[in-house]
């Protein structure tokens, strides 16, 4: 599964980093799976770029920043359009929960991380019931059925790539600048 517009080659070093971390860290949390794997190492090249966290917009053309108003688009959108915005959905929900947990905190909000654990999960359980019989479907099924999992992956991800020793190594690799 790729993401439309995304310029980046599979042979892409940063690509193949997150390959390779996405992998160890479906290892660590007992899920090997192929597809998994290549849509989660997709899904975090994919959200390198902020615009993309922020693709459902509204009526007038702004940016959907919140979760109710994404629901309400998705609710809305014809059926030929669903499918994409519950896959946003769902990586947006993934996404956040696993790299950035704190922020469903911070400042004076304060928005309950089961509620985004549920969202993402029916996220993808719906996307996967608007298109039956597609490779798409099944990776859908398979992360609504292994949510929380993924989103272990994802911390385990962020944990791991912030690691002092892990970023010194990336530096004396010329992985970053």
């Amino acid at each position: 599964m790729t993401y439309e517009g995304q310029n980046i080659p599979s042979n892409h070093p940063v690509k193949k980093h997150f390959r390779t971390v996405a992998d160890r860290a479906l290892t660590q949390a007992n899920i090997p799976d192929k597809d998994l794997l290549f849509y989660l190492s997709d899904l975090l090249t994919h959200f390198m770029y902020v615009d993309n966290l922020y693709k459902l917009k509204g009526e007038n053309g702004e940016c959907l920043a919140y979760l109710t108003d994404m629901i309400e688009v998705a609710t809305e959108a014809p059926r030929s359009r669903k499918k994409e915005c519950y896959q946003q959905i769902g990586d947006h929900t993934l996404f956040i929960l696993g790299m950035f947990p704190e922020s469903l905190t911070y400042g004076k909000r304060t928005l309950s991380h089961s509620y985004y654990v549920d969202t993402g999960r029916s996220s993808y359980r719906v996307a996967s019931e608007l298109e039956p019989n597609t490779e798409s479907t099944v990776v859908f099924k398979k992360l609504a059925d292994k949510y929380e999992r993924c989103v272990l992956s994802i911390n385990w991800i962020r944990k791991y790539t912030n690691d002092p020793f892990y970023q010194y190594m990336l530096r004396q690799f010329g992985m970053t600048q």
